[in-house]
């Protein structure tokens, strides 16, 4: 994987904006640290400074210059590296005690920078903050302390901070530069997925991880994707294969037909005859095409944006009464049991398509006498039509084919039909959500469809 990919992938760029933004924080943070800390120190060493300085003006103020300069001598010798400075002169500049410079006798601080201490790095100065108080007689008393150390200590602050940032962006960057190489080979690898099924290899799919992430999860929606597509594929295929083979027979009957009206036929009647039956026979394939767009037409999903709740009970009841006077016509009866107040989601138009071609399929395939049962329960996910007869059923290695597109029975071949009304059920049910099966009713046939539950 070459540096330049791994630079300008996402992935690093998103690293690459938090360590910057991390950085920003860090230095926002460092300087806010700083500037509190050393402020506070400085703070801490004047008032020292300040309380040092009253305390001996009172001692001045009480016992004058002999025990001013006691206080400062016992002071001075209990003094410990870090302690005050003292320095004690009188009006004609002539010390008294300390060694500090001679400056204007006025109340303030001032900066002086002189050898150090002992508490400094070698070759620095030491630097010290002195508070000048003005005493009567002409006596001027400094009292200071090193202030370096303020600095010091800030310094101490900026440096752990640097080394903690430096050690965060060095662990940063190597993360980065890790996470960039893995997303980029998971990302390569369903490039090269994506490369095979273009070049025709559909059976390819994207390798997954045990552990799943929003790349597994990424993954295995386009693989569920590319499952659906050959699915499709495969289906269109087979639907091709069914259109050459199933619309042979009746354009080749309409063919014969025709060749022999024109070479039979004489008089006027017998070409109207000749006519009507081709007609006929056309009449079908249109049928035929006409199905085939209606099971495309439901399988796009294009009729799932017109989906509205909606009460199946009383659906199933209308279309039932509707087929009742037809059912007994030809000496078969219906029977209803649809429980009251269940509800579905879905298209009124395609279910009450759906559930009229169920009938029709029942009432074909069924002996004179035979019973259709129409049942609509609740279940505990959903709701549960069904279809059932009494008839002679269907073999059990052939009810997982019955819905595919123009597969008809042995015994059903001598029929009027194409094979494709179960096919529309069957995409109806796919377009809702519904699992569709197909069971023995003991005797007869039982296609069951389960539907979820509506919102």
């Amino acid at each position: 994987m070459r540096l330049e990919h791994l630079l300008k992938s996402a992935s690093f760029k998103l690293t690459a904006a938090y360590v910057g933004l991390f950085s920003v924080s860090v230095g926002i943070l460092a300087g806010l640290i700083y500037f509190s800390s050393t402020s506070e120190l400085d703070r801490a060493i004047r008032t020292r400074i300040v309380a040092d300085s009253n305390a001996l003006r009172e001692e001045y103020a009480h016992g004058g210059k002999d025990q001013l300069l006691q206080a400062i001598t016992e002071r001075q010798r209990g003094r410990l590296i870090g302690g005050l400075d003292y320095t004690l002169y009188d009006a004609k500049g002539r010390h008294l005690f300390g060694t500090l410079p001679v400056v204007r006798c006025t109340s303030g601080w001032v900066t002086f920078t002189g050898p150090p201490d002992g508490d400094e790095p070698t070759g620095e100065m030491e630097k010290l903050g002195v508070l000048i108080t003005p005493l009567t007689h002409g006596y001027c008393l400094l009292v200071g302390d090193d202030v370096g150390k303020v600095q010091k200590f800030g310094t101490l602050i900026l440096d752990s901070f640097g080394w903690v940032f430096l050690l965060t962006v060095t662990m940063a960057v190597a993360g980065g530069f890790f996470l960039s190489s893995r997303v980029l080979g998971r990302i390569e690898a369903i490039n090269r997925t994506a490369e095979a099924i273009i070049e025709g290899d559909i059976s390819r799919r994207i390798p997954r991880r045990a552990a799943p992430d929003d790349l597994d999860r990424l993954a295995a929606t386009l693989n569920r994707m590319l499952d659906r597509t050959t699915s499709l594929m495969e289906s269109l295929r087979h639907v091709s294969n069914d259109i050459a083979h199933d619309l042979r027979t009746p354009l080749g009957r309409l063919r014969r037909s025709l060749e022999e009206a024109r070479r039979t036929t004489s008089s006027p009647d017998e070409y109207r005859a000749a006519i009507d039956r081709a007609v006929s026979e056309v009449d079908g394939i249109l049928d035929t095409f006409g199905a085939i767009l209606r099971i495309a037409q439901i399988e796009s999903g294009s009729r799932r944006n017109g989906f509205q709740n909606l009460v199946l009970s009383d659906l199933a009841a209308d279309v039932c009464e509707t087929f009742a006077p037809s059912i007994e016509d030809v000496g078969k009866s219906l029977r209803t049991d649809i429980q009251r107040g269940l509800w579905a989601h879905g298209d009124r138009e395609l279910l009450v398509q759906a559930l009229a071609n169920l009938l029709e399929n029942a009432i074909a395939h069924t002996p004179a006498g035979a019973t259709v049962t129409v049942s609509l329960k609740a279940s505990h996910n959903g709701v549960d039509l069904s279809v059932a007869d009494n008839g002679c059923g269907v073999p059990e290695a052939e009810r997982e084919h019955i819905f595919k597109r123009f597969y008809r029975l042995e015994r059903s071949r001598t029929m009027a039909g194409n094979g494709l009304g179960l096919s529309i059920v069957a995409a109806v049910a796919e377009l809702h959500g519904a699992r569709i099966t197909a069971s023995d009713n003991k005797p007869g046939l039982r296609i069951s469809i389960a539907f979820p539950a509506a919102a």
